[in-house]
């Protein structure tokens, strides 16, 4: 056995004896779980795809029954640009209609008086040098098209967002906000950002409820980039005697661009939705919610996924008929007939960041291409990718 094969032997050995985060009761585990799904929440439509000059692209795997294997094997397609030796990846990770545009990284976690605060370092992907770029925001969101982002800076919550081109390198516009901003996220279309305020830092977890209340989400804006004009809603985090302070609860899109999803506490309402005007909807929209996987409908509409915040099922829409067995997250629909999820480890539990590498799928998850080397917690191989529509 090689050094490489007795670390990774170990890690998952380790994992094995990892137990899952439980909250106070069944909502606050839920919330937690969709908690690590929002790290990598993702805006998925179809759209044209060209690689970049100088990225790879890899020979096309045909791996059938064989997630353990990492190495070159037959072509498939020509629109896959893959670096399954790099975690986390340096060059660009794209396939079909799709690509890692960021990441976070460098995850660092302080623990003190009861409160637990992380903090991230992200990574742009930059058409100039063709590599993933550290940055100094504090958070970020690339567009559809990837030729521009949404950035806050350093220290948040931040008091402005700034509209940042991806080719130049430059912030072009700064947009005020009177209320602090921890978080933001493109609109499927590319036009607007629903940007999440806070009292305080918003990436703390803590039981108790004297020390989150400083730190908890105050409302959103909805902003109109080229115009520059934006409304505020107010919108808090209501607390009840069951409560669990998890952090960071971002406001999102749904898929069309349509609604607004409102994450809650636990001991209330998971997930509350809204039209662009403020008024509360009955419910989720059809394919999305708390069951659906971040990749939710097909281009097509032939197939839509479901998930439990670790795995993803894909099943046709016509028929609900599950189309292959349960694996790792569903991230995003590359095409109409091929998927960007998670490789669980073979035979063991799948847990987020132990022994898991991104993978181009069919619909039944047993044709993969592997796109980047494996993840492991608390590792400098532990990252978290935003996945964009290029």
């Amino acid at each position: 056995m090689n050094a490489e094969q007795l670390v990774r032997d170990t890690l998952h050995e380790w994992a094995d004896e990892r137990t899952p985060p439980v909250g106070a009761d069944l909502a606050g585990r839920a919330l937690l779980r969709r908690r690590r799904r929002r790290a990598t929440a993702v805006t998925v439509a179809a759209a044209a795809f060209a690689l970049l000059a100088g990225g790879v692209v890899v020979p096309e795997l045909a791996e059938r029954d064989q997630p353990g294997h990492s190495g070159p094997g037959r072509m498939m397609t020509g629109d896959v640009s893959a670096y399954p030796g790099e975690s986390p990846p340096r060059h660009l990770i794209a396939a079909g209609d799709v690509a890692v545009s960021a990441y976070q990284a460098d995850r660092k976690t302080h623990n003190q008086d009861g409160m637990k605060r992380t903090t991230y370092t992200w990574h742009l992907y930059s058409p100039r040098t063709q590599r993933y770029e550290k940055t100094n925001w504090g958070w970020l969101d690339v567009a559809p098209g990837m030729k521009q982002a949404a950035v806050l800076e350093k220290t948040l919550p931040a008091s402005r967002v700034g509209i940042l081109d991806l080719d130049t390198g430059k912030v072009t516009k700064w947009i005020p906000l009177e209320h602090k901003a921890g978080g933001v996220q493109w609109s499927p279309d590319g036009k607007r950002l629903a940007v999440t305020t806070y009292s305080g830092y918003p990436d703390i977890e803590t039981t108790a409820r004297d020390r989150f209340t400083p730190h908890a989400r105050t409302g959103y804006y909805l902003v109109d980039v080229d115009s520059g004009r934006k409304e505020y809603r107010p919108m808090g985090v209501d607390m009840d005697d069951g409560f669990v302070g998890v952090g960071r609860i971002d406001v999102r899109w749904s898929r069309d661009g349509t609604l607004l999803v409102v994450l809650g506490p636990p001991g209330g309402a998971i997930e509350t939705w809204y039209d662009l005007e403020g008024r509360a909807k009955e419910k989720a929209p059809q394919y999305e919610g708390l069951d659906a996987a971040p990749s939710s409908l097909s281009p097509d509409g032939r197939y839509y996924t479901v998930g439990d915040g670790w795995t993803a099922t894909v099943k046709e829409t016509g028929t609900h008929r599950t189309v292959g067995p349960s694996s790792g997250m569903a991230l995003a629909w590359a095409d109409n007939d091929r998927l960007v999820r998670w490789e669980c480890p073979p035979d063991r539990r799948c847990t987020r960041d132990w022994g898991e590498r991104l993978v181009l799928t069919d619909p039944t998850g047993r044709i993969k291409t592997p796109l980047t080397g494996y993840r492991y917690n608390d590792t400098p191989q532990d990252w978290d990718p935003r996945i964009t529509r290029r």
